[in-house]
């Protein structure tokens, strides 16, 4: 229940942000694909709801668990470096470490199962190679957690490598 009004508070106001970008034009790019290494490895699809708007699903291994990330982004141009945008946004996340196979440090008792939810930020730099389908990026994902070890999570920041679709 916690966890539906969590997702429920935080697309909600990422709906009426993006109605007002409605009339601008989608980006020659829609959707992405790509791979995710830092202090997670994983995979990333983000795909663009308006001109400056995205919504990007995280998929990764972090401490020999899974964690899904769910986040709205609003990019915006450098105008100084042709292809180069930085990003802000927020969303969600879910982790699960199982039965003997996680270490996540807040660990107490290696025979229980560890599911954690909680909100995210996250800020990013994304570069297009040579007006390519190829994109670099950077970028820094603090969380907080509600169940389990319910403090801030700031360690977590990726390179990321995409292909525009």
């Amino acid at each position: 229940m916690r966890f539906t009004l969590l997702v429920l508070f935080i697309t909600v106001p990422m709906f009426f942000l993006s109605v007002n970008e409605s009339n601008a034009q989608l980006a020659d790019y829609n959707t992405m694909v790509g791979v995710v290494g830092g202090t997670n490895i994983g995979g990333t699809v983000k795909q663009f709801i308006s001109y400056n708007g995205a919504v990007d699903l995280l998929v990764y291994r972090r401490w020999k668990g899974w964690v899904a990330a769910a986040l709205y982004e609003h990019h915006l141009d450098i105008r100084e470096i042709r292809g180069l945008e930085w990003y802000f946004g927020g969303g969600a996340h879910y982790g699960i470490w199982k039965d003997g196979k996680g270490e996540p440090p807040w660990v107490y008792k290696i025979d229980q199962d560890y599911n954690v939810f909680g909100v995210d930020a996250i800020t990013g730099l994304e570069y297009n190679i040579n007006q390519s389908n190829f994109f670099v990026g950077l970028y820094w994902k603090p969380a907080y957690n509600f169940t389990d070890f319910t403090k801030f999570w700031e360690d977590e920041a990726a390179f990321t490598l995409r292909y525009s679709l």
